[in-house]
């Protein structure tokens, strides 16, 4: 009986004390449970609460108390003041990687054969090609919202881009996005569309992610990083372009040059054929003046009659005429007969 009833007591402590370790297991394991609902949330950080899978409730930075899971959940996301960059797929491919003479018109970039895998090759308004490496940098507005369509953000944002890329190179010319041609590059209105460039760009996509649902992605783009440039075949021409140009403006200033010079010359020799005739005309002039004075001087005269004027001019006139001659015969008016008289040298 005392061999039964201590081996009762030993097995009745041994069953005590392993319920106590137990308890005193399930207590820890309880408490370790429970303290893994508590969290700290850091600055620069948002935490979205979902029990079961629904949304909760949102905190900003600070301490979390919640549910331990799998009751409830926490997703840290960043603040609403951080910048979440993104970046969509490019098709540049490194130069030693240009696979063959053909690819030289596109150096630079991968084309594919599949028309809708160049995607970043944009039509501008003027009909020329732009290449454009877009980076995206994005702030998370509604942590519900992003937290609902997380798996979307990015395909969705890729979209809007692409769509946003397409509608503004589209309303602008080549010279607005970059500096195709030096010769343009201080033109007013090319600078200012290059300037605003990005601008209309973000505008145009968050209108677009605004059009996601009632509630959107809860996103909103800040700021958006954009390298444009063309396809060195493009290249090339324009800088052929821009060699005939340069030609063509010298051939031109040279023309100019040449008719400046011949304008000169024809103004010159008109000037010089008015002076000549003007001169012609003033010396023709004097000339009629000086033969004419002597008849002026004899009308200026008073009491000087028209025979009296006429007799004084015959008698000048032929007293020089007869000063020609070495003799003179006088034959009477009514003589019937010729004398020829001769003189000898």
């Amino acid at each position: 009986m005392k061999q039964d009833e201590l081996r009762s007591g030993l097995l009745g402590d041994v069953l005590t004390w392993s319920f106590r370790l137990l308890f005193a297991l399930v207590a820890l394991l309880m408490l370790a449970w429970g303290a893994t609902g508590l969290s700290r949330v850091n600055p620069g950080n948002q935490a979205v609460v979902t029990r079961f899978g629904q949304i909760a409730r949102v905190r900003g930075p600070g301490l979390l108390l919640t549910w331990p899971a799998p009751v409830e959940h926490v997703t840290l996301l960043p603040s609403g003041s951080r910048q979440v960059q993104f970046s969509p797929e490019s098709l540049e491919q490194d130069r030693s990687q240009v696979r063959s003479e053909a690819d030289a018109t596109t150096y630079g970039f991968d084309v594919s054969d599949d028309a809708r895998q160049n995607t970043w090759f944009f039509m501008t308004g003027d009909g020329g090609v732009v290449h454009l490496k877009v980076m995206v940098f994005y702030q998370i507005t509604d942590p519900a919202a992003w937290l609902i369509a997380a798996d979307h953000i990015e395909p969705a944002l890729r979209r809007a881009v692409i769509a946003a890329a397409v509608h503004t190179c589209a309303s602008r010319d080549l010279d607005g996005i970059l500096v195709a041609r030096p010769e343009r590059a201080g033109e007013a209105s090319f600078v200012a569309k290059r300037e605003s460039f990005r601008t209309d760009l973000v505008s145009l996509v968050n209108a677009r992610l605004a059009t996601n649902g009632e509630a959107g992605l809860g996103i909103r783009v800040a700021r958006a990083d954009v390298v444009a440039s063309i396809p060195s075949g493009a290249k090339a021409a324009f800088d052929n372009v821009l060699s005939v140009s340069q030609q063509v403006e010298r051939v031109v200033a040279q023309a100019r040059t040449a008719a400046e010079i011949r304008r000169q010359g024809a103004v010159q020799s008109r000037e010089n054929a008015i002076d000549q005739a003007h001169a012609l005309a003033q010396e023709t002039v004097n000339t009629a003046e000086a033969k004419s004075a002597f008849v002026r001087a004899l009308g200026n005269q008073p009491g000087m009659s028209r025979q009296t004027v006429l007799n004084q001019l015959y008698r000048e006139r032929a007293g020089s005429v007869l000063g020609l001659v070495d003799k003179v015969d006088v034959v009477p008016v009514h003589a019937t007969s010729i004398l020829y008289s001769s003189t000898s040298p």
